[in-house]
């Protein structure tokens, strides 16, 4: 079936003759002081390592995948992400804004990120050539705890999650002027009281730009779905689900969660710190099925995942997902079952200390 569809392409021009009809994937992982660069194989999903770049930090890729961040150790690296997978450094810039999330908006003009210990936000701006200025263009105080920041869908607000002040903070952003601001509304209070998922954490949102989800990292762990209203600059809780295991005695907190490319799976990870230096535990992905008219989310099940669970990705085509355990410095990659969602084990790597951040590219 694929020779007779090259075969076609052939004949219809849109692909010369001996040209490859293939691309390219690879995943960027953040451990032990370093980026490291792995090539996917597309046929059995397995990773093989193919670069490492020294230089801790968070990362961030620009939308159309030519361009990677890097923020850590009191400077801003860009790199250029060459045909091969493998970075090329564009240069580096001292600064002295810390960050603990990175998210660029629609125009690829800025980066931002928050600050957990300080309880800000920051904004650097990039050039014409696609390197990141040190010295941040915009900064914001808000609350401590702030953990991830990400532009809204119209690119007119950023929101920055907070788990002890259990709230998230909208915040007003002029792309043409490059400034940040509180919004009318400059936050919105998580949910309280028993038997309730508290304190979100990381935010996501849904293709449709009407819908976003938060992990919300305790009193109980969970997840929290939310309407967006771009025009106010205001969410609207409509969800709240715990994940806690039934049976489990233990301390579960929840820290990312990330949507299937088509929205048909939301997954989120849950952390046992029962034990924060032990090298195993019950740390698992927890997956969702999302209701395609309400977007509301109906638990799939847990899959036990490298222990404690920090930071994961899906790949553009929905087929893998790559679970980094902070504590084990192990990247295990699963295959996810596009009708069930349910999650099989297929790789697991020993990786630097401390893995954190993960990224996903498609080259054509």
């Amino acid at each position: 079936m694929k020779r007779f569809f090259l075969s076609i392409l052939v004949a219809s021009g849109l692909l010369a003759p001996g040209q490859s009809f293939a691309e390219s994937r690879f995943v960027y992982l953040s451990a032990g002081g370093s980026v490291t660069v792995y090539e996917v194989d597309l046929d059995s999903g397995k990773l093989s390592e193919i670069q490492t770049n020294p230089g801790a930090g968070l990362t961030a890729i620009s939308s159309d995948q030519k361009l990677l961040y890097r923020v850590g150790g009191k400077e801003v690296e860009s790199y250029r992400i060459q045909k091969n997978g493998m970075l090329r450094s564009l240069g580096k810039s001292p600064t002295e804004a810390r960050a603990g999330y990175l998210g660029l908006d629609a125009t690829n003009r800025y980066l931002a990120g928050s600050n957990y210990g300080g309880g800000s936000v920051a904004m650097w701006s990039i050039g014409e050539d696609g390197v990141a200025i040190g010295e941040p263009v915009a900064e914001l105080s808000l609350e401590k705890a702030a953990h991830s920041s990400l532009f809204s869908p119209g690119n007119s607000f950023l929101l920055v999650p907070a788990t002890t002040p259990n709230r998230v903070f909208q915040i007003a952003f002029d792309e043409e002027k490059g400034t940040l601001a509180p919004a009318e509304n400059p936050f919105v209070s998580g949910p309280t009281g028993e038997d309730t998922a508290q304190q979100p954490r990381h935010i996501v949102f849904h293709p449709n730009g009407k819908i976003a989800y938060t992990s919300q990292e305790r009193e109980s762990p969970g997840v929290a779905v939310w309407s967006w209203d771009e025009k106010k600059g205001e969410l609207t809780l409509i969800q709240n689900l715990i994940s806690f295991p039934d049976g489990f005695e233990g301390t579960i907190t929840t820290a990312d969660l990330h949507l299937t490319p088509d929205a048909k799976f939301l997954y989120l990870s849950n952390r046992d710190l029962t034990d924060r230096k032990a090298l195993t535990g019950s740390s698992s992905l927890v997956g969702y099925r999302v209701n395609p008219e309400d977007f509301t989310l109906t638990e799939i099940g847990h899959t036990p995942c490298p222990q404690i669970l920090r930071g994961f990705a899906i790949d553009r085509a929905g087929e893998y997902l790559y679970a980094a355990g902070q504590v084990a410095a192990k990247l295990e990659v699963f295959r996810i079952d596009p009708e069930t969602g349910s999650l099989t084990s297929i790789q697991m790597l020993d990786t630097g200390k401390g893995p954190n951040w993960v990224q996903c590219v498609t080259k054509p």
